[in-house]
């Protein structure tokens, strides 16, 4: 069976890695805050009623995509070669 030849057929797609932020969570509730100001301020609101929220982990948040601005090819369908044969008279 003769099959013609075939152009790679792909596209084009964002370069990225995965990363996180910083983030201080709260011991007591497991409440997470971009900055320790943030989190005082729920210490100290939390305090207010009643409850002891004093301490926090700096963790590592919610994972994101950090695009790099570049971009690279996805390949779909690799290219394929003409496949045939040859006829003698």
């Amino acid at each position: 069976m003769d099959v013609p030849a075939q152009e790679e057929v792909g596209h084009w797609e964002d370069d990225y890695w995965m990363g996180s932020d910083w983030v201080y969570q709260c011991n007591a509730c497991g409440t997470q805050f971009s900055t320790v100001d943030e989190f005082e301020s729920h210490s100290d609101y939390e305090w207010e009623l009643g409850n002891d929220h004093g301490s926090y982990t700096m963790t590592s948040g919610e994972m994101y995509k950090h695009y790099t601005g570049e971009k690279y090819w996805v390949v779909d369908i690799p290219a394929q070669d003409e496949v045939g044969h040859w006829e003698y008279r």
